[in-house]
């Protein structure tokens, strides 16, 4: 046995683990339509903003474990202009255009086997989403968002594939004081929070490279 024989026993190891492993990675790049909603405000000048729906774009990673379970990464990027509706009342005022990028942490359920041509699959997300205000003196904030979705997969080969999903996806905002709530059996009271959310639902379609 020469030197060079371990040093091609490794690869060719590495190579037959990389094999089945690769297999089992799935990326897509998506674009599609994104829903946006707005928050209320109690301020002296504006009573609620409105975000405008807008086209978005992103790219999901992805691995497969097993035959109906996975995780993947998503990023997911859209721009759309805000208006703000003035309290006095009268028509709404564009304030900026807010920048989106919202990164999730997904884990997906397909109900059928991975290579079957059509896969529909549900998930659920864990993540955050930047916002980034292109206003002079108006900062941007990163803010916890989770999403629930679903769609289909369309194998067109070994190594192809088409993808399409719907997705709604909260971001928290922030909270305010909602009153007192009092227990009428055990007694006490103490302050309710109001969560506020800027709620998201997007459909989006894209082509999936397997490998």
């Amino acid at each position: 046995m020469n030197a060079k024989t371990p040093l091609l026993v490794t690869i060719l190891l590495c190579l037959l683990v990389a094999t089945p492993l690769a297999q089992n990675v799935e990326v897509t790049g998506h674009v599609g339509g994104q829903f946006n909603g707005g928050l209320d405000l109690s301020t002296s000048l504006f009573r609620r903003i409105e975000v405008g729906n807008s086209t978005n774009y992103g790219v999901t990673a992805g691995y497969l474990l097993g035959e109906r379970y996975g995780i993947e990464f998503q990023w997911n990027h859209t721009k759309a202009d805000t208006v703000a509706q003035p309290a006095g009342g009268g028509s709404d005022i564009k304030v900026f255009s807010l920048n989106m990028d919202q990164y999730m942490g997904n884990l997906l359920f397909h109900f059928a086997d991975r290579e079957a041509k059509l896969r529909p699959f549900a998930f659920v997300g864990l993540g955050a989403s930047d916002l980034s205000p292109d206003r002079s003196g108006v900062s941007g904030a990163t803010r916890f968002a989770f999403s629930l979705g679903g769609g289909a997969k369309y194998n067109l080969s070994k190594h192809f594939g088409l993808r399409g999903q719907a997705k709604w996806s909260p971001t928290y905002i922030t909270s305010t004081d909602g009153g007192y709530w009092c227990d009428p059996f055990w007694g006490g009271c103490w302050v309710v929070g109001n969560d506020h959310y800027l709620h998201e639902f997007d459909v989006t379609g894209g082509i999936t490279f397997r490998f």
